[in-house]
Order: C-alpha cells, then structure tokens, then sequence
C-alpha cells in the first residue's frame, strides 16, 4: 500500500515541476517585459513544491517499517509477542515464558469381527475422539480440560452405562512447583496400577486387561497429592467422591469418599542401569459404596460379549481394591504384569473377585523401553526414524503376546442367570498384537484376541464355551 502511496505523492510533485517549467518558459514571451512577476512566479511553485515535498515525508514516516527499536517499543507497550509452535500439539507461548497453551486432539477409529457372530455383531467404532487444552502460568500452574466425543450411550471404560454421547474426562488444576508434592484438584483418571496409569493413545495392546474391569470408573473427582520424593521412586495420594465420572455432589447418596494409595519405584534408575526399568509396586484403594452400588460387569477384552453380571448391591457396601505391579524392560523387550483383588462387605458377605495378567512386547525396530518411561508408566513409543513415502525410514514397528485371567468364583450363586441368558463367572482370554507406529502422532495396530469361558454363556440363542475376536485400529494423535 505505501508504494502506491508514494507513487501518488510522486506524480504531484513532478506535476507541480511541470508546471513551474512550462510557466517560465512557454509564457516567457507575454511576461518577458515584467521579470520581476516571472520571478515572484517561481518562488511561489518553489514554495508549494517544499509543501509537497514535507507532505510525501511524513506519509513515508508513517507507513516505513519501523526499525528495531522502534519495533521493541511497540511491542513492550501492547505485551510480548507470542510464539507458535508444534509438539505433541499446537502450542501458543508467550515469549516471556509466563504462559503456554496447548492444544490437542485425538482419536482412534477400530474396526472389529466376532466369532461367533451371534454373540457380537462386525462393527465399524470411535473408540475415542477426544479435544483437549493444556494451559500453565508461570511454570507453577496447569489447568487441564478434555471432552470425550465418543460415547456410544452404552459402555465407559469401566463396563458401566452412562447413557451419555459426550462427557468431560480431565477437568482439573494443578500446583507443581514442588516436585515431590504436587498438588491436582477437580476431576482426573485414578492411578490404580501400571496399565491403568498409562494414557489411553500409549497401550501395548487395543484394549486393557481384565483387571481394568475391577478398578470402576476411569475418572472421579476429588483431590490428589503426587510427585517423586526421591529418585526413581514415584507417589499419587488421592481422596475422591467415589461416584465416578462426571457425577458431583448433587448425585451423592452418601458422604463416603474412595481414599488411595500408588506407591511404585524403578530399581534401574536406583543402580544406574541405562537402557533398563526394574519397576516394582503396588496400590491400595478403600471406601464406601452406597446402597445401588455396581459390581463390575465384564466384557471380552476385544470389546466383544458381555458374559459376567451380577445384581447391584441393595445395601451400603465396603469396598476394597489392592494390587501389585511390575514391568521389566531391557532394550528392545519388556516384560509387564499385574494382580489386582477386588472385595466387597457387606452386611456380614464378604466376596472377592481377582484378576492377573503377563505380557511381552518387543520393538523390532530397535527402540528402547526406557526411554519411554517416565514417572512410573510407560508413555508412547516414537520411533528412531519416522516412516516417509520417499525416505528409507519405517517408523517402529512392535509384536506382542498377553495372557489374562478372571475369576469370580464367590459370585457365581449371584449371577443374573435367565432362561435365555446364562453367564459364566471366569475367564481368560490369549491376546496377539502387532503394532505399526508411523511417527508419534499416527499408527495402526491389528489384535487377535480368544476368550474362554468358564461355563459355556448362552446369549441370542447360542450356547459357546468361547470367543474370538479380530480387531483393528487407526489412530491419530494430534
């Protein structure tokens, strides 16, 4: 635009200089006789060429690049500017470091086949389609919010209906500045065991184990005191409704609250054992349920058949969740497992349920473990090289094997067994995987997962002591 500006501003000037010459020469001849008016004539086009000359000077002033300083002074008068970049999201930042934003979303869409097919139908899934913003203030501050657009109005992660097609699953603050006593209020996933502290995008295999079944609701609302006191060792304390997901106070039928307790450690990071994690640990977890309260039903770990349920409770109930962990990794191979108990009193009935499972994984790219550890879980896996059309990279590629159990033997008198419908109360299910990560952002998995059941279950007709699933995923994390 200031080009064309000075090119306007130009063209008067040399207008007004035409103008000057053509006065003092093709009019020479009528004033040649009054040379005193010729030269009153010329200080008067002098004079107006000066004012358009100042004119185009200012205009020049106004719209020319400022230099530095004078750019530096603008700035401080309006706030620093903001820089823009991408990793593990969109991230605004105030140059000053007094703020971060990032934004972030994702999703995983599977596509899943049973046998038998009378059981489950073929089915096209979002598993999770997730919109999410990080914010910190000066370093010591992080707000956390994340909508889940994927509910199908059926099942939570925890096997319970929700009846709902969107919901809020991170919602809470944090204080960090002390590192082996943060601070997180509001609602959060509750870290009970290794499987269940990993991030949903960072599984080994498509779906958790059968002891994901047993800890309940993902989410839940309350308070949480975490950190890593010492080195190598890492702590989450927290005291919550015990309600779940997106339930507050108003849905609370009793003033019991879930207190729990994470204590794990790596023993390599203690001995400085590079390239290896020797994590070990362990949960508690205790409250009490209210009167309505759900015993845990049980889908096939492929997402398949429902085949255990019970009764809700109709009595206020004492609940209590332990576990241990551990995971070795060396390199390219780790080694994962886990046992969880879940028991419930109530009126004077004490039953139990439990759950294990063991996994091996092995990243045949070269990759190692240990560099996606961090704060007792295993994050996702980013391949040495990202996997490019015209470029000799291939991204990671990962293979695994995990057997499972379930057994609920004290609930088998409990089972909500009809004419048509018969459940079974154990399981275990033998899961294959096969991994193909892109870049830390995109990958594709393939699962064969068998299940076998205890007692054949009946369901639409068919009567089958077992089932078998094929399941694929694409994921994005953005």
């Amino acid at each position: 635009m200031s080009r064309y500006l000075r090119r306007g501003w130009f063209r008067r000037v040399l207008g007004t200089v035409f103008l000057s010459i053509w006065a003092t020469t093709g009019h020479a001849g009528e004033d040649a006789e009054d040379p005193q008016t010729r030269i009153r004539e010329l200080e008067r086009q002098m004079r107006l060429m000066a004012e358009q000359l100042k004119a185009v000077q200012e205009q020049l002033a106004r719209t020319a690049p400022q230099s530095p300083a004078a750019a530096a002074t603008v700035k401080s008068t309006v706030g620093s500017p903001v820089e823009a970049s991408f990793k593990n999201g969109l991230v605004f930042r105030d140059a000053s470091g007094d703020w971060a934003l990032r934004l972030y979303a994702r999703a995983q869409l599977d596509a899943r086949t049973f046998s038998p097919g009378d059981f489950s139908a073929n089915t096209f899934s979002m598993r999770r389609a997730r919109i999410g913003a990080i914010a910190t203030f000066y370093n010591d501050f992080t707000l956390r919010i994340e909508g889940e657009f994927s509910g199908d109005g059926k099942y939570t992660e925890s096997g319970k209906d929700t009846g709902t097609y969107a919901r809020m699953n991170d919602g809470y603050l944090e204080y960090t500045h002390f590192k082996q006593a943060m601070i997180r209020v509001g609602q959060f996933k509750t870290m009970y065991g290794l499987e269940r502290a990993q991030g949903a995008m960072d599984l080994d295999f498509m779906e958790r184990a059968f002891t994901e079944s047993l800890l309940g609701s993902v989410f839940d609302r309350g308070v949480m005191l975490f950190g890593s006191p010492f080195n190598g060792v890492y702590y989450n304390l927290a005291y919550v409704n015990g309600t779940g997901q997106n339930l507050d106070e108003t849905s609370a039928t009793t003033d019991s609250k879930d207190w729990s307790l994470r204590v794990v450690g790596n023993l390599a990071q203690w001995a400085g054992w590079k390239d290896s994690v020797v994590h070990v640990g362990g949960f508690h977890v205790d409250g009490r349920q209210a009167a309505g309260a759900v015993i845990p039903k049980l889908r096939t770990e492929g997402r398949g058949v429902e085949f255990f349920k019970v009764a809700d409770l109709t009595s206020g109930v004492d609940r209590s969740l332990n576990g241990i962990e551990t995971a070795l990794a060396y390199g390219p191979v780790k080694y994962q497992g886990e046992y969880i108990r879940a028991s419930f009193d109530s009126t004077g009935l004490s039953r139990d349920m439990s759950a294990w499972y063991a996994s091996l994984q092995w990243l045949v790219t070269g990759e190692h473990y240990a560099d996606q550890y961090k704060n007792g879980a295993f994050l996702g896996i980013v391949p040495k090289n990202n996997f490019h059309q015209d470029a000799p990279g291939w991204g990671a590629i990962e293979l695994g094997a995990r057997y499972s159990r379930f057994n609920a033997s004290d609930f088998r008198t409990a089972l909500l067994n009809t004419s048509s419908v018969n459940y079974t109360d154990g399981a275990d299910a033998w899961t294959l995987g096969a991994k193909w990560v892109f870049n830390p952002n995109a990958q594709v998995q393939l699962n064969y997962i068998r299940t076998g059941f205890n007692t054949p279950i009946l369901l639409n007709g068919r009567l089958d002591d077992h089932e078998d699933a094929m399941n694929m995923r694409v994921q994005f994390d953005f």
